[in-house]
């Protein structure tokens, strides 16, 4: 019989999952548009809970006006990157030189940040505080933090507004469209350059999103970028690079894994995970939904 304990553990690792995938989702986008793995993408992530961390702090502004103009914020960081910083030909690229020029600009940036963030605010962990506190009894003898089932309910939320956005716009039409075929869409007048200034910002504000939420339940540091972003990469991977929505599934999987493998081999729950990735890519290579649905 399963115990109560690992039920509330499950629920805790999906919630978990289920905000962690936010950042990869913005990875996934991305690389769909820019074929590029972000590799800055883990400094967007403790971007979003030093922001939100300030704007409460510092503005005593209440915890979703913070993370709104945390998302604000860093959108128009990540779009000023790629507009002022890669040339127009690296924007968008499928040259392997290109591609490896970009990401090590990137990871350059990445540790500026950090180090940034660590001359500001030195060594310590800052937290945002919680809007609900306490626990909620799902049923008898089984809970969930409150905080985190609320953070995890406003990152569906994120997923529906990205699906909305993606679908029925014209903006996101036109994203879809360019990772599909890139060729006819800059024949029907699409700009690579500007939709890829556009798509980066959006792909890190999810990172950002997902920094602001978590840093409501867990603290975050200047270094906490490069332990999440190898956790985003696992569940791309899972998911099937290149698909938003497959980072969600991913999502979900990485959760309900690692807090089994938290819950009765605290050591080696990321080893746990690893061994899941890597049975589901001996099945199936492309991630579970690579090449199955439509990709971004």
């Amino acid at each position: 019989m399963i115990s109560a304990e690992l039920i509330s553990s499950l629920l805790a690792g999906i919630a978990y999952g289920l905000t962690l995938s936010l950042i990869a989702a913005g990875l996934s986008l991305i690389y769909g548009v820019m074929k590029i793995v972000n590799t800055s993408h883990g400094a967007f992530y403790i971007l979003g809970g030093f922001f939100c961390f300030s704007f409460i702090y510092f503005f005593n502004l209440p915890l979703f006006i913070s993370i709104l103009l945390t998302v604000i914020v860093t959108f128009a960081i990540a779009a000023g990157v790629v507009y002022y910083v890669l040339p127009t030909n690296l924007r968008v690229t499928t040259d392997p030189d290109g591609q490896n020029t970009v990401m090590i600009t990137f990871l350059a940036l990445a540790t500026i940040t950090e180090y940034l963030l660590l001359f500001v605010f030195g060594g310590s962990s800052v937290a945002v505080p919680s809007i609900v506190l306490g626990s909620l009894e799902v049923i008898p003898g089984v809970f969930i933090i409150n905080q985190l089932l609320l953070v995890s309910i406003v990152s569906l939320f994120i997923y529906l507004l990205l699906y909305l956005f993606l679908k029925y716009t014209k903006l996101g039409k036109g994203i879809y469209a360019f990772a599909q075929n890139q060729e006819l869409a800059e024949a029907l007048g699409l700009s690579g350059g500007l939709l890829a200034c556009i798509t980066f910002g959006i792909g890190c504000t999810l990172a950002s999103a997902s920094g602001a939420l978590l840093a409501s339940v867990f603290s975050v540091n200047s270094a906490a970028g490069w332990s999440v972003l190898p956790l985003a990469f696992v569940i791309v991977t899972l998911g099937g690079i290149g698909n938003i929505f497959g980072s969600l599934i991913g999502g979900l999987i990485f959760g309900l894994v690692y807090s089994v493998g938290l819950f009765f081999i605290q050591a080696y729950a990321i080893v746990i995970v690893l061994l899941v990735m890597y049975c589901i890519l001996l099945i199936k290579p492309t991630g579970l939904l690579g090449g199955l649905v439509e990709r971004v």
